[in-house]
């Protein structure tokens, strides 16, 4: 099992209330992360995401099942979630927490925790960090880029 740890913030020039709309619509943060083929919206909460993925020789698609476990408007949110495919798992949670920062300015502090199994997991840390790194450093540039327009 691997484990990955990733968190950091970024300002942009939007209200806060804007930002964590945006943040919750599971459509809207998924076309931000590469990879991503379909989003299947199931309620307020619940969510699916299918996404190819590679991790050094190994290729493929994961599907994930998420959720928001927790949601305080317009402030933080939380999502947990599993993803399955190319032999491997992975367990994880993401959230963000806004500050105000100013009028129509707004810091977006935000982490991602996660536990990979299976055959991505045993490559071990070594090979998953800079692909999960990489994934989630374009990620935050799009979603701050996508915040701006």
């Amino acid at each position: 099992m691997a484990k990955v740890h990733y968190e950091g913030s970024f300002e942009v020039d939007k209200p806060r209330d804007v930002v964590y709309n945006f943040l919750i619509d599971p459509r809207g943060v998924a076309s931000v992360i590469p990879g991503v083929e379909s989003v299947d919206v199931v309620d307020q909460d619940n969510f699916k995401v299918k996404a190819s993925l590679g991790v050094g020789a190994i290729k493929g698609t994961i599907n994930i099942t998420a959720r928001f476990a927790e949601k305080k408007p317009p402030e933080s949110a939380k999502v947990v979630g599993r993803g399955s495919g190319m032999q491997s798992t992975m367990d994880f949670e993401m959230g963000f927490k806004l500050e105000e920062v100013g009028p129509n300015q707004t810091r977006v502090n935000w982490y991602f925790d996660g536990n990979v199994g299976g055959l991505i997991g045993s490559m071990g840390a070594r090979v998953l960090d800079p692909v999960a790194q990489k994934i989630v450093q374009d990620s935050v540039q799009k979603l701050r880029q996508r915040l701006s327009q």
